[in-house]
């Protein structure tokens, strides 16, 4: 039978961060869900999980 995990013992695992080679800076990772009109004229949404900095903030959010 499995060992039950506590939150304490999930948060640690997120030591380690990623950091952004250009400005050294901690990515903060967000879900970026792009809209997509299909040829029948449906509408498809894509998720990806995205690394967002301040390098590429503007790109991200604007």
């Amino acid at each position: 039978m499995a060992k039950k995990q506590s939150f304490a013992d999930k948060s640690s695992k997120r030591a380690h961060q990623m950091i952004c080679p250009v400005c050294q800076e901690t990515l903060q990772f967000v879900k970026f869900t792009k809209s997509i009109k299909t040829d029948a004229g449906a509408w498809k949404f894509r998720t990806q999980n995205v690394g967002v900095c301040k390098c590429n903030q503007a790109e991200v959010y604007g």
